[in-house]
């Protein structure tokens, strides 16, 4: 019988993700970072700009968490397409002008736009690009548009999409603990 890692399984394969999208997308200039797996209530993933380092100070990284709660029950290119939003995040963060905590502008709406991603206030074409809540759809798939292509050729091949919080018949966490809601 294979011993599988279950911690190693689904950070390697976000890890990997990680590299080709930072290498495609964003022409290898985001920083390391720390990606965390962790339930958060209403959101798929979030950013959050210098919240670990070493105890002395001397190394400080971003975190990027996605929930995974969805991985299962989203199609890996939307569980990915959360990682390089909050990859904007992390890239506006470093080279750009964040607004105030959560919300997302113009600056913010462009770097999507240019990485294959529509902001989005619905998920849907046509809602607000800029605001507290927004997220993205996914922009067609031709050659213009960055995500797709590079997602499909490269990010994929070591997806953690099998993985993901399991429900009991009725749908019941499997923990009994609190559903997330979206």
């Amino acid at each position: 019988m294979m011993k599988i890692n279950p911690t190693k399984k689904p950070y390697s394969g976000l890890d990997h993700a990680y590299a080709v999208f930072n290498a495609e997308l964003f022409g290898d200039e985001l920083p390391s970072y720390l990606i965390s797996i962790q339930r958060v209530k209403k959101a798929y993933g979030y950013f959050a700009g210098g919240r670990f380092g070493s105890k002395d100070g001397a190394f400080v990284t971003d975190e990027i968490a996605l929930n995974p709660s969805h991985f299962s029950v989203r199609p890996t290119e939307q569980t990915l397409s959360t990682l390089v939003h909050e990859m904007v995040h992390l890239w506006q963060h470093h080279f750009g002008k964040p607004s105030r905590g959560g919300y997302h502008n113009r600056e913010w709406a462009e770097k999507m736009h240019s990485v294959g991603l529509a902001p989005s206030s619905t998920g849907e074409p046509g809602g607000n690009e800029t605001g507290q809540r927004v997220t993205h759809s996914l922009l067609s798939e031709d050659h213009s548009r960055p995500f797709m292509p590079s997602w499909r050729r490269k990010a994929s091949t070591r997806s953690m999409s099998s993985w993901g919080r399991r429900e009991k018949a009725g749908g019941a966490s499997q923990e009994g603990g609190e559903q997330d809601m979206l």
